[in-house]
């Protein structure tokens, strides 16, 4: 039955598939994603495959036309099955495997790597030392069309230990060297910073989505303008800034990284793309929620807003813990305060961008006191940074909505608003629901009579499992009346 709906789906070209399978022509040797434009292959010539790691482990390369390696984001949401897996991948993606070995992840996931390697075989088909070598490839190959690097410096930035390795892993995957597919590129600029592109489907609101950034900018840790968004980073040992603008002319974002350590353009690039909500499918979600009037309020053109997602999960917790009972702004001045005690500063960098957030190990040895903080949100911040320490709660996005609750609920201080909060905005989960938020509170509210916390959810189920944008939906018809 699977087979016969992807044979259905790859002969209507249609896009709702794209990422949930790909497929593979045997007389061509490429693979393609469901609504690749080239001619339709007979369905005896065709194999599928779940995810594209193993259409390349197959021998499959990628199509030249429907681009599969890079216009559909190879996302964890594609793979079936464990946690742990989705877990190992995420970590991949931002480099994991840059300095450390397969038997180091699978200690940090607390299973054997025997165990690992049998659970990617199961759940992917392919094994974790191959994932790691396919995702910088295909990591490389986004660079070479997405950035002005020079071969050399794409080489390093995608994890590869020599240009000899480089060449050999890309020409088995793409059939030609990283030279050829340059070829008729503009030339690298060494004298700029690592320029990256992150293409998206429009219609996009980056001011929209910027405006929500700046109304909650860390002072001295992010600085936002009419333009361009701002922060600096600390990722493992790699430290630096980078600088956020549209480039509308050709549907992508740019992003200008500066940091001595350029293995880190892949954990930038994976976490910009969820802060901005690229990958999301806007239409299947405005699809599930837009049969409601109140919704449909907050939306534009029929679609519902992109999740703007935090790009720290730490420091948006702790800035959620300040913004417990007072304002947006109160919480956004107090968290600049917290920043500029814990003094971890920068040296060099763009006016404005003058500290690192404070890592748990570091926010716990800070003094707080005379910051304008209460004594028991002080308690609370402390709480969270030991617990997170302790292993008590995670801030993983790919864990359910249920185990983070229940987890980050038992941390003395932490009630259900702020649980909601940081699934929501910290973690990316799409079916968090701050219900006890004053603005959602304020959109359903008739008359004057506040509706009770128990019809909030009631109503709220009908929008599971978008029900975080339905919160976006809700706060967005609060600033149309």
């Amino acid at each position: 039955m699977e087979r016969k709906t992807y044979q259905i789906a790859r002969e209507a070209k249609d896009k709702n598939y794209d990422g949930k399978f790909y497929f593979g022509v045997k007389t061509t040797g490429i693979f393609c994603r469901p609504s690749c434009p080239a001619p339709i292959a007979k369905e005896e010539n065709v194999d599928y495959f779940d995810t594209v790691f193993e259409a390349i482990n197959e021998g499959f390369r990628p199509c030249l036309r429907c681009r599969p390696d890079l216009q559909v984001e190879y996302a964890v949401q594609n793979i079936d099955g464990s946690l742990l897996i989705n877990d190992a991948l995420k970590r991949i993606y931002e480099g994991f495997l840059h300095e450390h070995s397969i038997k180091e992840l699978a200690d940090v996931l607390f299973v054997s790597d025997r165990h690992l390697r049998k659970l990617f075989v199961e759940h992917i088909g392919v094994s974790p030392v191959k994932v790691a070598k396919y995702h910088k490839a295909l990591f490389a190959r986004k660079l070479l069309q997405n950035s002005d690097l020079s071969i050399t410096r794409i080489a390093t930035a995608s994890g590869f230990g020599s240009i000899r390795q480089f060449n050999q892993v890309f020409q088995e995957v793409f059939g030609r060297t990283p030279t050829m597919a340059r070829r008729g590129m503009d030339q690298a600029d060494e004298s700029q910073a690592p320029r990256l592109l992150l293409p998206y489907q429009k219609p996009f609101d980056f001011y929209g989505i910027l405006s929500f950034f700046r109304a909650r900018a860390i002072s001295g840790i992010e600085r936002i303008d009419q333009e361009s968004y701002q922060r600096t980073f600390r990722i493992g040992e790699m430290e630096g800034y980078f600088v956020i603008t549209n480039q509308p002319e050709i549907s992508a974002l740019e992003v200008r990284v500066v940091s001595e350590d350029i293995r880190v353009l892949m954990a930038i690039y994976a976490r910009v793309r969820r802060m901005f909500d690229l990958d999301a499918n806007l239409q299947a979600i405005s699809d599930c929620l837009g049969k409601d009037p109140i919704l449909q309020q907050g939306m534009e053109s029929g679609l519902v807003p992109r999740l703007p997602v935090a790009f720290d999960p730490f420091e948006h917790a702790i800035r959620a813990v300040l913004g417990q009972q007072i304002t947006v702004k109160a919480a956004t001045t107090l968290a600049g305060r917290l920043a500029a005690r814990a003094g971890k500063k920068t040296i060099g960098y763009l006016d404005g961008l003058d500290f690192f957030f404070p890592t748990p190990e570091e926010l716990a040895a800070t003094e707080l006191d005379e910051l304008g903080i209460t004594k028991t949100r002080q308690q609370t911040v402390k709480n969270v940074a030991s617990a997170l320490l302790e292993g008590v709660f995670h801030l993983r996005a790919d864990q359910s909505l249920e185990h983070f609750r229940e987890e980050f609920a038992s941390v003395k201080g932490i009630g259900e608003w702020t649980v909601q909060y940081v699934a929501m905005r910290g973690l990316g989960m799409v079916d968090s629901f701050p219900a006890k938020d004053l603005g959602i509170i304020k959109a359903l509210m008739t008359g004057a009579e506040k509706p009770k916390e128990k019809d909030i959810l009631n109503r709220a189920e009908d929008w599971s499992p978008y029900r975080a944008y339905a919160a976006l939906c809700l706060w967005q018809s609060n600033l149309k009346r």
